[in-house]
Parts: structure tokens; sequence; C-alpha cells
């Protein structure tokens, strides 16, 4: 896939971003920390190799990982079906727009993260995490042989929500957008 983007994208000068822009998007990947988002700042902060994500696919960051490649909007509507269609039908709500989404990717952007049911390490009314140890046990056996995870990723494998990745980042000891296994 990396290689068809690049192609795409060939004569384009990249942006290589440093790691204070990862500092500047901080805040915002903090409130909303898409796997996008996060494969992206960690390449920029150097990380390198297979990424476990919430798709269960494993995700190969490189040195091209961290570039961003400036195009003109139009350029951009043509590179992307979704924002093609977009433009093309304007639906007139959000939900038709996700709907629109839906219908070409497979990917409904609205819908709700899916909580799993509660069950003997999850008490009703709480989250009780994994200790330390086990988390990281359960999800190298899950990475099947990456050496990072997204914390999403993470999450979803020990049962967890999205609400939980704060409290998981801190007993994981993990100040960076991935969780190095390896």
């Amino acid at each position: 896939m990396q290689r068809i983007l690049l192609g795409r994208l060939a004569g384009c000068r990249p942006l290589v971003p440093g790691r204070d822009a990862v500092e500047a998007a901080a805040a915002a990947l903090v409130w909303h920390p898409s796997e996008a988002s996060a494969l992206w700042a960690a390449a920029v902060q150097g990380a390198r190799g297979a990424v476990r994500t919430v798709r269960g696919s494993a995700i190969r960051l490189t040195d091209a990982s961290a570039q961003l490649y400036p195009l003109p909007l139009d350029e951009a509507v043509g590179q992307n079906p979704v924002a093609r269609a977009l433009v093309e039908e304007r639906p007139a709500t959000l939900r038709d727009a996700a709907a629109l989404s839906h219908r070409l990717t497979g990917i409904h952007g609205l819908a709700a993260e899916p909580d799993p049911a509660p069950g003997p390490s999850r008490p009703a009314g709480g989250t009780a995490l994994p200790g330390r140890d086990e988390a990281l046990s359960t999800l190298r056996a899950a990475a099947a042989g990456a050496g990072h995870v997204t914390l999403r990723y993470a999450a979803r494998t020990l049962g967890l929500t999205w609400r939980d990745i704060p409290a998981l980042r801190t007993l994981l000891g993990s100040g960076t957008p991935l969780l190095r296994l390896a």
C-alpha cells in the first residue's frame, strides 16, 4: 500500500516534521487518539517496524511514514474516493456523509466504538485494569510478532475501551503514541 501511495506522490517534495511537531499536536492526540495520528507521531519520533492496529493488520513504519506531502486541494480530493464522492454528492447531514463513507469503505466514522461486555476482570460499574506484567504478556501474545501496538489495539485486546487509554498509558508507562513490546 505504501508503495502505491508513494508512487502517486512521485514528484512531490515531502515535508519532514521534527519532534516539535508531535509536541505541538500532543493535546489533539490525547483528545482524539486515532491510530493514524499515533502512527504518524510515532514515526516522527523514530519508531520503525511492524505495528499491530485495531483492524488486526500490521502496519510497517518506515522513514517515509513520518513524511507529509502537501498537495493542492483538487489533487488531494482526486486521490481520495470518499472525498471525491462527498464533493460530488454533497450529503445534507453528517450522518449522510458517514453513510456514504461506509458504503465506499466499510468504515462508519460515526459508529460508536464497541464497549466490551463486562467480564470477570471488569466489574460492573468500573474498569479493572490487569497488572502490568499480565497486560504486557497478553499484548505480546496477541501482537503476533509485531514490535509495537497502538494504544487503541492494546485497550481492545485487554477488554478495555478507548476511554481507558489514559489509565492504560499510565499502567504501562508509555509516554509515546505506541507501546513498544520488544
